[in-house]
C-alpha cells in the first residue's frame, strides 16, 4: 500500500510572549503525540511545534514541510489566526486540512470557513474513524469527538520518543484525569472536557510514569486539577502518589490543583517523596467580591483568611507554591495591586503568575461582556491572538488603562524585580529544604516570568499609544449614555 503522509500542527502566532516562554510550561504537544500512534501504520505522520520551528513561511506565506496527504491542525482561540492562515497555504497547495482543539468546540462555524474537516471536543475516541473515512474519500465537514472514557487510555501512550528526538523537549506531559464540575465564570474547561471529571485507572498511569522514569528533567500532570472534588478523588490521588513511591518512581513533576489541598498532609506528603517540586493553584484574587464575580467557590469556601495558613502547609511540607491572579474583574481597583503585594510577600507565595482576565470564547464571561458592550477586539478572526491573559480585550469598570498600567508596573517592582526574586528565592531555600528542587524550580520560573511580565506591560503601553482604548472607551460610554441595546456578535447568536 502506498503511504500517505499526515502533518500535525501545534501553531503559535508569530511574536507572541506568553505561558510559553516559561521553559517549564513549554512541553511536548502530547495531545498531537496520541494522534499520531492511533494513525494507522501505513501513513508517515510528522509533527510541527511552531513554537519550535514555522510550518508556514513569514515572508512567503508557504508551507515549509514540502507537502502532505492530509494536515491536522490543533488551536485554542488566541492560536486560531495563525491556524487559519497555516490551514489556508495548505488548502492553497491542494492539502485538505482538519482542525480541532478547544476553539474549534467553541466556534466550529468559524473554523468551518477556513478547513476542509471540524472536529469538536475531545479527537481520540474518533481519531480512527476520521482517517477511515478519509482514506474512503468520504471525509465528512464535522466530526463529534464527544468525552474519551479514561479507560479508553489503558496501554495507549503518546509517541513521546518522536517529539523528543526531533526537538529535543526537556519536559513533557502526562494525562490523569479530565473534565471540570466547576463553572468558573472566565473558564473554558467544562465546554471542552465536559462537567464530569474522569479518572485514569491508577495502574495504568503509574505504569506510564514508569516508562518515562528520568527521560525529562521534569514531568507535568496536565489536569486541570489532578486532586479531584470529592473525598473519593481524594483517596485515588494519594494512592497514585503512594504507588509511585511504592514502586520508586522518582521524578521531579507538578501539576495544577486547587487550594483546598491544604488540609491533607498524608498526600502532600506523598508528593514530596514522589518528586513533586511544587503545584499550580488558581488563587485568581484575594477580593472576595472578585472571587464571587467569577464563581470560584472553591477559593470563597476555602476563605482568603486562611490562605496563609494553607500556603504555609504545603510549603511546610517541602513544596513549593506556584500561585496565580487575574487583574481587571470589575471589583479591582488601582489599590487591588498593592494588596497583591503585600500578600505575595508576607504569605511567602514561591512563584506567583498573572495576567489581566481573559474573556474566552463561549464562556459566560465572554457573553457577560459582550452583552455589556465592552468588548473591543472584536475583529475576528485577527483579534483572536488578544484572547490570552497578557492583553486588555474590554473596557474597565473601576479603573483606567493608566492605572491598570501604573498597577501592573508597582506589582513587577515590589515582587519581580531581580534582587527580590533573590531575596524570595533565599526564603525558599530555608523553608523547603527538604527538597531543594523545589526551590530551584521555583527561582528559574521566577526568572523566566520576569520577561512574560515585561511584554504584559509593554502590550498595555502599546494598546494605550494606539488610541484604541480611548476610542473604545467613548463608544462604549457614548452607548450607555444615549441607553442603546447592545447589538450581539455572531459568536454570542451561534452560541
Amino acid at each position: 500500500m502506498f503511504m500517505k503522509k499526515l502533518v500535525l500542527i501545534n501553531p503559535h502566532p508569530i511574536g507572541n510572549v506568553g505561558e510559553e516562554n516559561v521553559s517549564v510550561l513549554n512541553q511536548m504537544p502530547v495531545n498531537l503525540g496520541y494522534l499520531k500512534v492511533l494513525t494507522p501504520k501505513h501513513w508517515q505522520v510528522d509533527i510541527i511545534d511552531e513554537t519550535q520551528e514555522l510550518a508556514v513561511d513569514e515572508n512567503t506565506g508557504n508551507i515549509t514541510f514540502g507537502g502532505a496527504d492530509l494536515v491536522g491542525i490543533t488551536s485554542v482561540s488566541y492560536q486560531a489566526h495563525r491556524a487559519y492562515q497555516i490551514a489556508t497555504a495548505c488548502r492553497k497547495q491542494g492539502i485538505p486540512v482538519i482542525m480541532g482543539g478547544i476553539h474549534a468546540t467553541s466556534y466550529p462555524e468559524e473554523a468551518a470557513k477556513y478547513v476542509d474537516c471540524v472536529v469538536t471536543r475531545e479527537a481520540v475516541t474518533t481519531w480512527e474513524k476520521i482517517i477511515g473515512d478519509f482514506e474512503k474519500g468520504c471525509l465528512q465537514k464535522r466530526y463529534d469527538g464527544v468525552l474519551t472514557p479514561m479507560e479508553l487510555y489503558q496501554g495507549l501512550r503518546p509517541d513521546r520518543k518522536y517529539l523528543k528526538d526531533k526537538y529535543k523537549y526537556r519536559y513533557s506531559g502526562i494525562i490523569t484525569t479530565a473534565g471540570c464540575p466547576f463553572s468558573c465564570e472566565f473558564c473554558s474547561v467544562p465546554q471542552f472536557q465536559g462537567r464530569k471529571y474522569r479518572e485514569r485507572p491508577i495502574e495504568d498511569v503509574l505504569d506510564e510514569f514508569e516508562s518515562i522514569k528520568g527521560q525529562y528533567r521534569g514531568l507535568i500532570l496536565t489536569d486541570e486539577n489532578f486532586y479531584g472534588h470529592s473525598k473519593k478523588s481524594n483517596e485515588r490521588v494519594r494512592d497514585l502518589f503512594k504507588g509511585m513511591v511504592e514502586r520508586g518512581i522518582y521524578q521531579n513533576w507538578f501539576g495544577f490543583t486547587s487550594l483546598n489541598i491544604y488540609q491533607d498532609d498524608e498526600t502532600l506528603e506523598y508528593m514530596r517523596k514522589s518528586g513533586c517540586v511544587g503545584m499550580l493553584i488558581g488563587i485568581e484574587s484575594i477580593n472576595e467580591e472578585a472571587l464571587k464575580t467569577m464563581n470560584k467557590n472553591v477559593n470563597l469556601r476555602i476563605s482568603i483568611e486562611n490562605y496563609f495558613e494553607a500556603i504555609a502547609n504545603i510549603r511546610k511540607h517541602g513544596l513549593a507554591v506556584w500561585g496565580t491572579m487575574v487583574f481587571g474583574n470589575d471589583a479591582d481597583t488601582p489599590e487591588t495591586f498593592k494588596q497583591v503585594a503585600d500578600f505575595v510577600l508576607d504569605s511567602h507565595v514561591d512563584i506567583m503568575t498573572c495576567g489581566i482576565l481573559c474573556p474566552f470564547i463561549n464562556t459566560p464571561l465572554y457573553h457577560r461582556l459582550n452583552g455589556d458592550g465592552r468588548l473591543f477586539r472584536t475583529n475576528f478572526p485577527e483579534d483572536w491572538k488578544y484572547y490570552t491573559s497578557h492583553h486588555l480585550t474590554y473596557v474597565l469598570k473601576n479603573m483606567s488603562l493608566q492605572e491598570l498600567i501604573d498597577g501592573f508596573q508597582y506589582l513587577y517592582d515590589r515582587i519581580y524585580a531581580t534582587e527580590v526574586l533573590r531575596q524570595r528565592f533565599q526564603n525558599a531555600k530555608e523553608v523547603l529544604k527538604e527538597n531543594m528542587n523545589a526551590a530551584m524550580f521555583a527561582f528559574r520560573v521566577n526568572l523566566d516570568w520576569q520577561s512574560v511580565y515585561q511584554h504584559l506591560i509593554q502590550n498595555l503601553k502599546e494598546l494605550q499609544t494606539s488610541g484604541f482604548y480611548d476610542e473604545a472607551l467613548k463608544r462604549f460610554n457614548q452607548s450607555k449614555r444615549a441607553g442603546k441595546k447592545v447589538e450581539l456578535t455572531p459568536i454570542e447568536v451561534s452560541s
